[in-house]
């Protein structure tokens, strides 16, 4: 195993605190590059229970989701690999928000995720979900209680097991040589070549390139059919896979990704991503200090995840930042960890607007940016910290 990027130690992302001085664990945060099957992947992995026994994030009701919600629909169904009113079984479903779009299409729909206080939410939503880890044994649960999904998805959750091959298993249960296998997750090529270290938390655990997934799904009697890239979260690939069947046809695109990785996911390109993730640091660092030592305030926007390891990879807490800007109720009122900021809504940011937001949340930068002047805030600036620290 190579080292790419020691990002030191961190506290689980999701771990908002509910006061300041609230104690809290760290743990290394350090991702590494498997030369065997060609993954980059954390070094140190925490346990389940220790990251998702009360989660906090809850899928953002944002146009950008929608609109890919409708991409991934389109794409599935014009490719033949969804039919009209199938079952659709989505694993780490949250709070149901593409369920609910597959619903309002007509399709049957079950959703599976290990955060209860999220499962509730979903069913309050009218979304049935199941509160539990998919294995072999829920699998088979489900399997002999709803019948076989003929199209499974795992939207953003593979990457988070300490086990991927625990979920394949369990989707070669659930599957017949007709179903199919979508998995969304962080592309590691985007992830290296836009220098977005600040995906790098212990819930990613892995971050998939199709030759990585072309490893995982072969031990386990499947194989990758299709592919294709999609800008959601700064850059991600969705993967479609199925049971191997000889007359099974391979998209082109497959193996054309799959050759620009050989040729991009280099050892050079792994020191200049560290490189680069270190300038960053000393730009948005120095960048601060300058604008807070002017006597400008700056507002973080998005509790997000990416947001805690970018603010704590530099080193900024609540002494540099004043507040940290969300939509989501259940996290307002809370403080991110080790920054310990204070998460307030919008509507009390915009009624005492700072001078700066530090978008963590960048990939949804079109959308806020437009949120905040809607409105009626045409004063504050927006610190862009990806692919590299500039000001909009």
């Amino acid at each position: 195993m190579r080292t790419v990027l020691d990002l030191g130690v961190s506290p689980p992302a999701n771990s908002l605190l509910d006061r300041p001085d609230e104690p809290q664990n760290c743990f290394p945060l350090v991702l590494e590059h498997c030369p065997r099957c060609a993954n980059l992947q954390l070094r140190d992995c925490l346990d389940a229970t220790e990251l998702y026994g009360n989660y906090l994030y809850v899928t953002p009701d944002s146009r950008v989701l929608q609109e890919h919600y409708e991409q991934l629909h389109q794409y599935l169904t014009a490719r033949g690999y969804l039919a009209p009113h199938g079952f659709v079984l989505e694993v780490g479903s949250n709070v149901g928000l593409l369920l609910q779009y597959l619903q309002r299409k007509g399709f049957k729909v079950l959703g599976i995720d290990a955060a209860a206080n999220i499962c509730r939410m979903a069913r309050d939503a009218g979304v049935n979900t199941i509160c539990e880890f998919l294995g072999v044994t829920s699998a088979r649960a489900i399997r002999d209680t709803y019948g076989m999904p003929d199209l499974l998805i795992a939207r953003h959750c593979l990457a988070h097991n300490a086990d991927p091959h625990a979920m394949i298993a369990a989707a070669a249960e659930l599957l017949d040589k007709s179903a199919h296998l979508v998995i969304e997750n962080a592309y590691a090529l985007n992830t290296v070549e836009n220098n977005e270290f600040d995906q790098i938390y212990h819930e990613h655990m892995f971050y998939y390139s199709v030759r990585s997934m072309q490893t995982l799904l072969a031990s386990h009697g499947m194989h990758l059919v299709d592919v294709f890239l999609t800008p959601v979260h700064g850059g991600s690939i969705v993967f479609i896979a199925k049971r191997k069947s000889p007359d099974d046809h391979i998209a082109p695109e497959v193996e054309s990704l799959a050759v620009r990785e050989d040729q991009a996911l280099t050892a050079t390109a792994f020191e200049r991503f560290a490189a680069n993730a270190a300038g960053i640091r000393r730009s948005l660092r120095t960048l601060i200090t300058e604008l807070t030592s002017r006597g400008h305030d700056i507002y973080t926007y998005g509790a997000t995840a990416k947001g805690n390891t970018l603010l704590n990879y530099v080193g900024l807490t609540r002494e540099d930042i004043r507040y940290c800007v969300d939509s989501t109720t259940i996290k307002q009122g809370k403080y991110l960890p080790q920054s310990r900021i204070e998460i307030i809504s919008e509507e009390s940011a915009y009624a005492r607007a700072p001078d700066y937001f530090l978008l963590t949340a960048w990939n949804y930068k079109e959308e806020i940016i437009a949120k905040v002047r809607q409105a009626g805030n045409r004063r504050s600036r927006f610190i862009l910290p990806i692919p590299s620290v500039h000001i909009v």
